[in-house]
């Protein structure tokens, strides 16, 4: 069991689901978004909400994951240093240790824990964005009663 499945076995006890993935994939957004009626844009504004609570939550989970990959490559850096005991000097223990098989299985295992934060906070906000931007179309159409390009001219 991961560190994210031990932390959303703690969140469901308190009553939350984790979120499914949505159908599909993330949707780009058209070239012109005024040329989608109302439900159109309501549709893909759905659709990029589903997409943020989807990424945020795992996001969540390669955050605790790339946190407990780090206190793993923390411990076996210490472990193989104090085995390093015929070395006289810091330098020369911290370089055994750098060179240790699992050290390194460790370090690597961590810099691709952190990697898939990075990209989940891309897709995260990249997500977020867009919905905030089909939000801010409704509203202005609303607020304005505006009608769509489609819906003047058919285009």
């Amino acid at each position: 069991m991961t560190a994210a499945d031990e932390l959303w076995a703690k969140l469901e006890k308190m009553g939350f689901d984790r979120e499914e993935r949505p159908d599909g994939f993330l949707p780009q957004l058209p070239a012109d978004i005024t040329s989608l009626d109302d439900r159109q844009l309501m549709t893909l504004y759905g659709e990029y909400v589903s997409w943020t609570a989807y990424a945020a939550m795992r996001l969540v989970e390669a955050r605790t994951n790339a946190r407990a990959a780090k206190q793993d490559l923390d411990y076996s850096t210490a472990r193989a240093a104090l085995a390093a005991s015929t070395e006289k000097t810091v330098a020369g223990r911290k370089a055994a240790a750098a060179a240790d098989a699992q050290v390194q299985a460790d370090e690597k295992r961590h810099v691709d824990a952190v990697s898939l934060v990075d990209a989940l906070e891309m897709v995260h906000k990249n997500a977020e964005a867009r919905a905030q931007f089909c939000s801010r179309d409704l509203s202005r159409r609303q607020n304005s009663g505006a009608d769509t390009r489609y819906q003047k001219w058919g285009v």
